[in-house]
């Protein structure tokens, strides 16, 4: 079998790397680099607002050329009647055109404007700052007129009144008429809105519904995943820009991201895509032995050393080496990496690392951990944690042996200029140090250099997969904590360095010294999303969005969440319920009046809700799990045409309470067909 043909070209790799194109590239490679340049620069309105997305998009198009596109039965989109379930066909006829003008080549560009969608898709959700462009702008004019956001104001500076308190971003948004979570919307656009996220959803899971411009990522969806795998188009597009299979995983982990729960099926598709994504890689050790082999089929041939040793830290100054728990050598397991060339070391690391994460997410550790060690090999990584004697408080009479995390990045350091970062909050607590005070320190734990950007997010990988490995503990958060302070030390990119907070906040929370500085931090963090352009103090988009996809950052919706169920924890009920409200997180909603003891407010909220929508099966399960009442998840399962496996676990989970061991599984097996993910439902 032949092994990766195409691999990717040099414009592909960089794209990926978030690096500038060089000038040989641009000569050398036949394909758009205006829009992969713009791309890399993070200009996602210019390259939506390009000609290319005109014609794919239909922007300028007129009445007589729709109706010749849509002549095969499809609804024009100057028809009143065209709805969010033509938009596929309609795109399609507009990417096949535009391939017979421009030739497979064209699937560059093409791909170029996907990725423009989900990078716009998750700035506005995931990053920051603040995407003023419309998605609907992007359609022809009867559809941008009709399904508008009538909330979005003028692009530039604005002159707040007098009465906005501009320390909280989300209160001056409000007043202010911009984009935010639980903003009203017309009609027409919340029809197309819910349409876009019920299309979105998988295995009978609910997606986010007030999830802000879905447009954004169905668009991005079409160009990536669904149009590239007609048989006519799919080879043409892996000859063309075969990156399209790695950019489509991280599509559909952010579709994944979207769901209540995670999807077995969906789980799949994005390994599955990872998997045709290593097919085009640059060569590697693992890749040269898999060819010799003549093996390239299973994702787990294809990446580097899969089932070889975890690396550890490597021997310094005469020690002896670091064994990793397979008993091999540490440094012995990384020499075989030592003759690809740093941009291929790195292009995989970041490829290991990514499929890790995904596993992390999903709560598998064993696997994580594996595709995360060897991203570390790939990269070179160095690191161990050990124990030093120091003080944690300013009245500290006597040492304590503490741990400490030791890194160090392989090759040349990236020593330039640190980038604007968030607001780091100090602790000014009357007892407890800002750092450790280490008893004599070595040069090796206070003097470490500065590590690569990636190998900061390899580092926070293990430090999520200690979490996932062991219980919540307090010996837990002592464990994870040096890989946090390692990474916090010196602040190298924007969404890496939020990370790093997020982190320190959560292992913060539980302290009840270190309380106060969590809430505020996790504050920041989400305000940092909202704010407008960036003024220079802050990270642009491209900074924002260059490692996102090595690391777990939750979305805007879920920091928020994290942020009420801090202020619950503190006793600051109002404030959690305001934002579990706006956000309709009604779960939470009714979680909160039944810790005041107002269950009957809780009920009578719910019961408003399903007035306004009765046809939705979640609202009805949480009036269910209310009242424990199994009519409710019935009536759930039922008006959902039998696809919401929420309401099935609830089932079940009720006649499991009342010994009906029957019925019991027969609910969790209905519940399991359509997501097997779900592995409450196993046990």
């Amino acid at each position: 079998m032949s092994r990766k043909q195409p691999q990717l070209s040099e414009t592909e790799i960089q794209f990926l790397l978030g690096q500038r194109l060089d000038t040989d590239v641009r000569s050398a490679d036949t394909g758009d680099t205006a829009l992969s340049d713009a791309l890399i620069q993070g200009d996602y309105e210019s390259i939506l607002r390009s000609d290319t997305a005109k014609s794919l998009f239909g922007t300028d198009l007129d009445g007589s050329l729709a109706d010749s596109l849509c002549s095969d039965g499809y609804t024009s989109p100057f028809e009143p009647d065209f709805s969010v379930n033509d938009i596929k066909p309609f795109v399609a006829a507009l990417v096949d055109k535009f391939i017979q003008t421009n030739g497979d080549q064209a699937w560059e560009q093409i791909t170029c404007i996907a990725t423009a969608c989900l990078c716009a898709f998750i700035q506005t959700n995931w990053t920051g700052p603040e995407f003023t462009l419309d998605p609907a702008t992007l359609l022809p004019t009867p559809l941008s007129s009709r399904w508008s956001e009538s909330y979005i104001a003028a692009s530039g500076p604005l002159d707040l009144p007098e009465d906005v308190n501009n320390t909280h971003e989300i209160g001056r948004r409000q007043q202010i008429g911009r984009v935010y979570l639980g903003a009203s919307q017309s009609i027409e656009r919340n029809k197309l809105d819910r349409g876009i996220l019920k299309i979105l959803e998988y295995d009978g899971e609910e997606v986010y519904i007030l999830t802000p411009r879905p447009l954004y990522l169905y668009l991005a969806r079409l160009l990536l995943v669904e149009i590239p795998a007609e048989d006519k188009y799919l080879l043409k597009r892996n000859a063309a820009f075969p990156s399209g299979h790695w950019l489509a995983a991280r599509l559909l982990g952010i579709q994944q991201s979207l769901l209540d729960y995670p999807s077995q099926t969906l789980m799949n598709e994005i390994l599955d895509e990872y998997k045709k994504a290593s097919l085009f890689l640059p060569d590697s050790p693992a890749s040269n032995q898999t060819a010799q082999n003549n093996e390239a089929v299973n994702l787990e041939q294809e990446v580097p050393g899969i089932d070889s040793d975890v690396p550890g830290f490597g021997a310094r100054d005469g020690e002896e080496p670091v064994h990793s728990e397979k008993g091999g050598s540490a440094a012995n397991d990384s020499d075989a990496w030592n003759a690809v060339p740093s941009q291929a070391r790195e292009l995989w690391a970041r490829y290991l690392l990514e499929i890790g994460i995904v596993y992390s997410q999903h709560h598998m550790p064993i696997d994580s951990k594996k595709y995360v060690s060897q991203a570390q090999e790939a990269s070179g990584l160095e690191w161990k944690l050990t124990g030093a004697k120091g003080k944690r408080t300013k009245f500290q009479t006597f040492d304590v042996t503490q741990l400490v995390l030791l890194a160090r990045s392989s090759g040349q350091r990236t020593d330039a200029e640190e980038g604007a970062v968030p607001e780091s909050f100090d602790l000014n607590d009357d007892t407890l140090l800002e750092q450790i005070s280490f008893t004599d320190p070595s040069a090796e734990i206070t003097e470490q250099g500065k590590l690569k950007t990636i190998d900061q997010c390899i580092l926070l990988a293990f430090c999520l997969n200690v979490q996932n490995e062991n219980p919540a503990h307090g010996l837990t958060s002592e464990q994870m904590m040096p890989f946090v302070t390692r990474v916090l030390k010196h602040p190298n990119n924007w969404s890496v360095y939020t990370m790093g907070l997020l982190l320190r906040s959560q292992l913060e929370a539980e302290n009840s010294r270190t309380s106060q500085r969590a809430a505020l931090q996790l504050q920041e963090l989400v305000d940092q999303i909202s704010h407008p352009l960036p003024s220079m103090h802050e990270a642009g988009a491209a900074e924002r969005l260059s490692y996102f996809w090595m690391l777990a950052l939750p979305s805007q919706w879920e920091l928020e969440r994290q942020l009420a169920d801090r202020f619950m924890s503190l006793g600051v009920f109002r404030s959690a319920l305001d934002i579990f409200e706006r956000l309709e997180l009604w779960d939470d909603v009714v979680s909160c009046y039944v810790l005041l003891g107002q269950i009957e407010v809780a009920e009578r909220v719910i019961r408003k809700q399903l007035d306004k929508h009765p046809d939705r099966p979640k609202l009805w399960c949480v009036l269910g799990d209310l009242k424990s009442d199994p009519e409710h998840w019935r009536h759930a399962w039922e008006i959902s045409g039998r696809r919401f496996a929420r309401a099935m676990r609830s089932l079940g989970s009720y006649h499991y309470k009342r010994h009906e061991y029957k019925e019991t599984i027969e609910c969790y097996q209905d519940a399991l067909k359509l997501n097997p993910m779900f592995e409450s439902s196993w046990y």
